[in-house]
């Protein structure tokens, strides 16, 4: 099944992903602070951003939201490769459950292979993955890598100050001592000219409760287009500190 699931994403690669990507990524948008990933250039940084829901049915279809050919073009503006992590297996288990039927490993196997077939980095949530772990330091090794990260986990019409953000970037920048860098993009109305704005990187690896925190105020931020007021991350910080003693 996993051999089956290469040859798909391969097809689905050159017939589908790859002409989107130059449709999507080339129409007209406007960037705001690309002198970050100038500095950046060269070094490997976690890349989170907000996850946009297409109107477009046959792209909710195929579960291809147009954000990430959008982020990917940006990078490559300033020679910067970008990837994703996604995941490939049924989701959480509940603990101490039955090992999954052999029709779901199949499943499993056949969605891994057709994610690592359109150039992205396949991840099971529920067990450590060597094979995985191996890549991502093979990728991190080499440098030059967007380390893309919904932190939503899904797509939305609109991002949302109270939206529930998930900790895994936090998990990511702890284990393996990399920046990350929040992005905004504003492309909700394909009728308007698109915005993707870059927010400071965050080099400090933090508690995940530190990190959401943070990136949900840089995405208000940049959504707002309010300058950086140092102190908000100061005050963030120094009340984390306070909550833990």
């Amino acid at each position: 099944m996993y051999i089956l699931g290469r040859t798909i994403g391969f097809i689905l690669m050159w017939m589908i992903i790859k002409p989107m990507r130059l449709v999507y990524g080339l129409r007209p948008c406007e960037y705001e602070n690309q002198h970050i990933l100038t500095e950046l250039k060269g070094k490997t940084f976690i890349a989170v951003s907000n996850h946009i829901k297409p109107r477009n049915k046959f792209l909710r279809l195929i579960s291809m939201p147009y954000d990430a050919f959008m982020i990917r073009h940006f990078m490559k503006q300033h020679g910067i490769y970008a990837t994703a992590m996604t995941s490939y297996d049924a989701g959480k288990r509940v603990k101490g459950a039955k090992k999954l039927r052999p029709g779901q490993v199949r499943k499993e196997q056949l969605i891994k292979g057709i994610v690592k077939s359109m150039d992205l980095i396949p991840l099971n949530r529920n067990e450590n993955d060597p094979s995985t772990i191996q890549e991502i330091r093979r990728r991190i090794a080499k440098g030059n890598l967007a380390l893309g990260i919904f932190p939503e986990g899904t797509y939305f019409r609109g991002f949302r100050k109270n939206r529930k953000l998930h900790g895994g970037m936090a998990v990511l920048s702890k284990r393996y001592n990399l920046p990350i860098v929040t992005f905004y993009i504003d492309s909700y109305n394909m009728n308007k000219k698109s915005r993707i704005s870059v927010g400071n990187p965050i080099w400090e690896p933090m508690e995940a409760n530190q990190v959401i925190e943070i990136v949900r105020n840089e995405m208000i931020r940049l959504k707002e287009r309010k300058q950086v007021d140092v102190g908000d991350f100061t005050s963030i910080e120094e009340e984390n500190q306070h909550t833990s003693v």
